[in-house]
């Protein structure tokens, strides 16, 4: 095992090679379906499991893309059986291709381009690129929420849009523009340049199986190390105040999302937990009560906190309003 770990630092070990794997792969697509698979990516499963994922291009849907697991040293897929596992790969490449026209036909018509789709779950996430600010965010959000009514009227539970700026999707890395459609807009360059900027994230309530387009709302989304400084501003504001009115209470961390405030960019409200006394035990407060306030987009207090009480419930969940 330690060989091998030395060898994968230098590039070697045939364990984690995908060259076997795609040969044995694009034999299979020749026998089976020949002319109408081409490969466009392969990427080794080890060290969590053992052969690579093999992915395809279609010859006759540009938009799809087909992945196959496939290990040669085991023998896995060949012949018959790996005709069988390509139909169903094939199949499901097509239904995620209908799956993503859909949404973009949505979108393109209320007039926004999806110029990025997060993966994940039932439901993949969009970015589409708008500037909201305090005159135009309650048409944007009524505006997204039209399209996703369109696109999403089976989903549950929320349905979210990611917002990115126009620099921010001015600025966005080409791709490969060889690469089938779903594989460009969910490409791991893409996406983190995307998240590399604040973006703001709408979300809409699903009713009764239905995306309802006017529940719409949103917050804002931030790097790391500036959502960090946001999360510090806060909390040492409240710790502040607390002091000028229950000098003993232990200040805990800033929770949950902080959304904006209806018609606004520049006004959010959200809740910073705290506890009555510093722990007995020297441990952190993790917030037995909350005191919610309006804060602008660094993070300073805006118009007078309020105190909630007994935010925690038997099971210790933590239970905030979810306030506009």
């Amino acid at each position: 095992m330690l060989v091998c770990a030395v060898a994968l630092a230098l590039g070697g070990c045939g364990v984690v090679s995908t060259k076997s794997d795609r040969q044995l792969a694009e034999k299979a697509a020749g026998e089976h379906y020949p002319g109408l698979l081409d490969v466009v990516a392969a990427r080794t499963l080890f060290p969590a499991a053992a052969g690579s994922e093999i992915t395809f291009s279609l010859a006759d849907d540009p938009d799809a893309a087909v992945t196959l697991r496939v290990d040669a040293e085991a023998g896995g897929c060949g012949g018959e059986e790996c005709g069988a596992r390509l139909a169903e790969a094939i199949a499901a490449g097509r239904q995620r291709a209908e799956a993503l026209r859909a949404m973009r036909a949505a979108f393109a018509g209320c007039g926004y381009e999806v110029v990025g789709v997060r993966p994940g779950g039932g439901t993949w996430t969009p970015w589409v690129v708008a500037e909201p600010a305090n005159a135009t965010v309650t048409r944007i959000l009524a505006d997204l929420g039209t399209c996703v009514a369109a696109w999403a009227p089976d989903a549950t539970g929320s349905v979210s849009v990611h917002i990115a700026a126009p620099e921010a999707a001015a600025a966005l890395p080409a791709g490969n523009t060889a690469l089938p459609t779903v594989l460009r807009l969910s490409g791991g360059e893409l996406l983190a340049a995307l998240a590399g900027r604040p973006y703001y994230t709408a979300s809409y309530t699903v009713r009764d199986g239905r995306a309802d387009p006017r529940s719409g709302r949103a917050y804002l989304s931030r790097p790391y190390a500036d959502g960090r400084a946001f999360d510090s501003t806060v909390t040492e504001a409240v710790g502040a105040w607390l002091r000028s009115v229950e000098p003993s209470a232990e200040p805990g961390t800033a929770s949950g999302i902080w959304w904006l405030k209806p018609g606004t960019v520049d006004r959010m409200t959200g809740h910073v937990t705290f506890c009555d006394a510093p722990r007995a035990d020297g441990r952190r407060c993790a917030g037995d009560h909350a005191v919610a306030l309006t804060v602008d987009p660094r993070g300073n207090p805006v118009g007078e906190p309020r105190i909630i009480r007994d935010v925690r419930g038997p099971d210790g969940t933590l239970r905030l309003p979810e306030e506009p």
